[in-house]
């Protein structure tokens, strides 16, 4: 199974939140139907993830702020029903497994049941994200009985590419986001000229980095800049520092091949941290 059919409900198993956020993220670009995300985490975190212009996004808590939904059984399903009501879309429903602690299996199974009779004939779908540890075997086959099991499409998995500094490769596309080496070394990203930086492509490479394991936080203020041109002076400062800690950390490998592998891992998480380069190198000249 690949694409979601209309009007039908189903579950995925959360093994990695990253997942199903870069398939939120994929399915808010192709501008093809009404994204809704109901998620644990708020919009500041969510923002490190997705185009949050794109996505109609809701943080699912007990707190009162802007942005948020209670985890109301009767709330969330008001909100999806008023939403299918309307459009073509695909609605996404993040921790079930906390639903289910607060109102009990029954009770969100019949909500389950409920959400999958409101899409009738209508040009909607949804997806329950669940922890399905949370189910005993009884349960588990009376949940997908109602929402069958899903899982997000390889498709939408990063594409694992070392990139040369020397490659010409329009920033501007769409495939920009997929120049990424996604295993455990870091690869070299092509640079993102002043001519063609923009707060969507800032957007992407951070979530790039933070796939990569590097601590990007500071470019983060970039995106808020009603300025590009301030938000590129902030975004080329990290650039910077991204690109040494990953010649340091290409340095760190040739440690490891040497058996020092308690020694590199502390050096690595400083690296990647993007802190004490100086003291890092000062300690790969000793030990090489």
């Amino acid at each position: 199974m690949t694409e979601m059919k209309a009007s039908s409900i189903y579950t995925l198993n959360l093994v990695s939140q990253d997942e199903i956020l870069a398939y939120v993220d994929k399915l808010s670009m192709r501008d093809q139907e009404h994204v809704l995300l109901l998620s644990r985490l708020p919009q500041r975190r969510l923002i490190e993830h997705i185009d949050l212009d794109k996505v109609e996004a809701y943080w699912v808590t007990t707190q009162d702020v802007a942005g948020s939904i209670q985890p109301s059984l009767d709330q969330i399903s008001d909100l999806i029903t008023k939403r299918v009501e309307n459009h073509t879309g695909i609605a996404i429903i993040e921790g079930i497994e906390w639903l289910v602690s607060l109102h009990g299996f029954s009770e969100v199974l019949k909500f389950s049941m409920s959400l999958k009779d409101s899409l009738h004939r209508k040009p909607w779908s949804i997806l329950l994200v669940v922890a399905e540890e949370i189910f005993d075997d009884i349960q588990s086959a009376k949940w997908h009985r109602e929402a069958p099991s899903w899982e997000v499409p390889k498709k939408v998995e990063l594409t694992e590419i070392a990139v040369s500094e020397d490659e010409d490769i329009d920033l501007s596309s769409e495939n920009a986001d997929e120049i990424v080496d996604s295993n455990t070394s870091l690869s070299f990203l092509v640079r993102i000229p002043k001519e063609g930086y923009s707060k969507e492509i800032a957007r992407r490479r951070i979530l790039q980095w933070r796939r990569m394991g590097l601590d990007v936080s500071a470019a983060e203020p970039a995106l808020f800049q009603e300025s590009d041109e301030k938000g590129f002076e902030i975004y080329k400062l990290v650039e910077e520092k991204v690109r040494r800690a990953i010649e340091l950390d290409n340095r760190l490998d040739i440690l490891e091949e040497k058996g020092l592998k308690s020694e590199v891992t502390k050096l690595r998480f400083r690296v990647r941290q993007l802190t004490g380069f100086d003291e890092v190198e000062k300690r790969i000249d000793e030990l090489i």
